[in-house]
């Protein structure tokens, strides 16, 4: 489970701002409430914000962090990933810090990034009752001197204390993570963290393409059951999602022979190749000593009942919307995952979309997470949000910065209509509007065109 995310002098954000799954002491919903060990975390934020707020600049950040834990580097200077609009910021770190529960266990791992090499790196385990356990902590000085310090436990042989030596004398490069050095620590706790960031965050954007449904649909019926119940609620016009089975040589053309020979060395060292194309992902494996490849279809009944294949991008815009929600809906329901949706309304009519999060927050079974920004009010309801569910991103004046902040600071009753105030200004995060009818566009086209 995500417990908090800090991100320092990234984007928009320019001093420390903390967005955190923690509930308050609100008694709604408290089945929204998910008990990891001595914390409690939420099932959910809905992060709202004017265009140009910051809130898909918190999505960034956290994708940020991925990429680097996933390269176990920093590919280049993160200088122009700065907050650009204090002069002082060029000299500053940017730092993240996240703090995730792992089989009843937290842990808080964070990174200070400056130009091209990492400051300072720290993972501990945490506690709110305790002191926090060292795991490792790691600096770096501009030279590229590394000094890494790890718990006890992991120093108690020579051959351990030789490894931290190598490390910082030979091994880690002012520009690599320690924490992906995983496989020669060999830390327990190095390898869960880093592979939660990795595996048990999803991100799926406004132009994601359904790239998890082909190897879901081909691997579980029970999954696909519930694809299509969804598909069929919503009257989509879509009577069932299929996998179709394409020859590997129609599906890939002449010019793609070194894009095969790479594919087929994959599959023939043991591996199934996930593609993302502009039909979705698709899955590339060996079935009965052939090369195949595998798509997600839409079929549709006609006018006389027979299926009629149509390919996912032949669908509409809402339609494809949904089939992105799809594997998130259903890893909610089934699995310890935190789903981060950037702007979870678009082509979405605001009815389905309400009954869509209405129906995953009043399930009292869930295990994962669901984190989104959107403009839309109409989901501004504490019938389906606690008020520590609810979040803002605003520009802070004078310097433009992004602040978040959750709802409950507001202390609102629970009878109160959440949605009026907001778009009345009252909780702040929305366009300021109060000079717009002094633009006087008619005016102006007057002006320029004589008309």
């Amino acid at each position: 489970m995500l417990i908090r995310f800090v991100v320092t002098n990234f984007l928009s954000f320019n001093e420390e701002v903390e967005f955190n799954m923690l509930p308050s002491s609100f008694k709604t919903h408290k089945h929204h409430v998910y008990s990891v060990g001595k914390l409690n975390v939420l099932k959910a934020a809905a992060i709202y914000g004017a265009n140009g707020a910051g809130k898909s600049n918190l999505i960034k950040a956290i994708e940020f962090l991925q990429q680097a834990v996933e390269n176990g580097l920093l590919t280049k200077s993160v200088n122009e990933k700065k907050f650009k609009l204090d002069s002082k910021n060029t000299s500053l770190p940017v730092k993240f810090e996240i703090e995730i529960s792992i089989n009843k266990k937290t842990f808080a791992y964070g990174v200070d990034f400056n130009e091209n090499f990492i400051q300072n790196e720290w993972l501990y385990e945490t506690n709110p009752t305790t002191d926090d356990k060292l795991i490792f902590e790691r600096t770096t000085t501009k030279s590229g001197k590394s000094s890494v310090k790890v718990s006890p436990k992991y120093t108690k042989t020579q051959k351990q204390k030789y490894l931290i030596e190598l490390l910082e004398e030979r091994l880690l490069k002012k520009n690599e993570l320690l924490i992906g050095k995983s496989e020669e620590l060999k830390f327990k706790e190095v390898n869960e963290v880093r592979n939660y960031i990795l595996h048990s965050i999803v991100v799926i954007h406004p132009g994601s393409k359904f790239q998890g449904l082909v190897p879901k649909l081909t691997t579980s019926p029970i999954f696909k059951d519930f694809a299509n119940e969804l598909l069929n609620t919503f009257d989509t016009g879509v009577s069932e999602l299929d996998v179709e089975i394409i020859d590997f040589d129609k599906f890939f053309g002449e010019d793609d022979e070194d894009l095969k020979k790479e594919l087929i060395e994959a599959i023939n060292n043991g591996e199934t190749v996930l593609l993302n194309t502009n039909i979705g992902g698709v899955l590339v494996t060996k079935e009965n000593k052939k090369y195949i490849v595998k798509k997600v279809i839409a079929q549709h009944l006609n006018n006389d009942g027979i299926k009629i294949k149509f390919e996912l991008d032949e669908e509409s815009d809402g339609t494809q919307r949904l089939l992105d929600f799809i594997p998130a809906f259903e890893g909610i329901l089934n699995q310890n995952i935190t789903f981060i949706i950037d702007e979870i309304d678009q082509s979405l009519h605001p009815v389905l979309l309400k009954t869509l999060i209405q129906k995953v927050m009043s399930d009292e079974t869930t295990k994962g997470q669901l984190i989104f920004t959107t403009h839309e009010s109409n989901l501004l309801d504490l019938d389906i949000f606690r008020q520590d569910e609810i979040w803002f991103a605003e520009k802070r004046k004078p310097k433009g910065d992004t602040q978040l902040y959750s709802l409950s600071e507001f202390k609102p009753r629970y009878d109160l209509d959440i949605r009026k105030g907001y778009l009345k200004g009252r909780f702040g995060a929305i366009p300021f509007l109060a000079h717009l009818e002094d633009l006087n566009w008619h005016s102006t086209y007057e002006e320029e065109t004589g008309v």
